[in-house]
């Protein structure tokens, strides 16, 4: 009987060797992914920064170069931070979410009502769902609603349920939004016009 108890336990032990193996190899592969996401992060951020420091808004004063429309600003800087970004994107694996045209236009968009590099820079740091799947993309879907709450009693704060479709299990909590005052403000076309910021410590 100690001969199939040794062999068991020699089983055993290799199998834990293979086990802590296989752990060490997943550990050390997702810290060095997050290693480099968040190199190619900063990086990121800081060619963000940097290129929006090289575009000026327009004030009525006169200026040597001629005027840019935000979606010409954007051409004139996104070079300088086209190839940030499209390796943050490679190595978090967005590149098929995003076009050339989609990221001009969102650039744009910011520079034309002054938001921040960061701004600018959330769909891609926050990278929201994308309906990729044919399946996702029909215009009715059918789900099962699953709720302790009595369907026919209004919504409320808090109010929990799960939404369920085939395999797919999704639990929403219901938030209640605060509330905003709208005032409206007239904006000058004519300050919609940039330029270029440059001097001999910043290039495009």
């Amino acid at each position: 009987t100690s001969i199939p108890q040794s062999q068991s336990r020699a089983v055993l032990t290799a199998h834990a060797r293979r086990r802590d193996s296989s752990h060490n190899e997943r550990f050390y592969e997702e810290h060095d992914y997050e290693r480099r996401v968040k190199k190619r992060r900063a990086r990121l951020i800081t060619a963000a920064e940097e290129a929006f420091t090289h575009i000026k808004r327009l004030h009525h004063e006169p200026v040597p170069a001629i005027p840019m429309d935000p979606h010409e600003a954007a051409q004139a800087v996104f070079p300088s931070l086209a190839r940030a970004l499209q390796k943050y994107l490679r190595v978090t694996r967005q590149q098929p979410r995003h076009t050339v045209e989609s990221i001009l236009a969102h650039l744009a968009s910011c520079l034309s009502h002054d938001l921040s590099p960061r701004a600018f820079l959330e769909p891609f740091l926050i990278p929201a769902p994308v309906l990729q799947n044919e399946k996702e993309q029909k215009s009715v879907q059918s789900w099962s609603l699953i709720c302790d709450e009595l369907l026919s009693r209004p919504l409320g704060p808090d109010t929990i349920f799960q939404l369920r479709q085939n395999d797919v299990s999704l639990l929403c909590q219901v938030r209640e939004l605060p509330h905003f005052n709208l005032t409206e403000e007239v904006v000058d076309p004519k300050s919609n016009k940039f330029v270029l910021r440059l001097n001999s410590e910043t290039s495009v």
